[in-house]
């Protein structure tokens, strides 16, 4: 678990969960603010997504009162991505962040 605050928690992706991907990104309703309802996810696609072999995103899944409702990634910025932002000349540490609610 990374973080848990009252009932809301933040646990690291499994490759369990990517079902659960596959549910979330397969509704109209959650691709209209994702994707595009004319882009739905299958299994397949939720691997090749989510589960690559490196990189430096932490992927997680937010529960509220053990229920998982969405999708946190979080990642340190690199150089062309700092500059592409605005972030030229500034030396902290900067992360992106991504997140969706999955439950409707």
């Amino acid at each position: 678990m990374l973080f848990q605050n009252n009932k809301l928690t933040v646990r690291e992706l499994t490759k369990e969960d990517n079902y659960l991907l596959a549910k979330w990104l397969s509704d109209p309703a959650v691709l209209q603010f994702y994707d595009g309802r004319d882009n739905p996810f299958d299994l397949e696609k939720v691997n090749e997504k989510f589960y690559p072999l490196q990189d430096n995103v932490v992927r997680c899944i937010i529960a509220f009162d053990n229920i998982e409702i969405g999708y946190i990634q979080y990642s340190l910025l690199n150089v062309n991505t700092r500059k592409k932002y605005g972030y030229l000349n500034d030396n902290n540490v900067i992360y992106g962040i991504d997140q969706f609610i999955g439950e409707t």
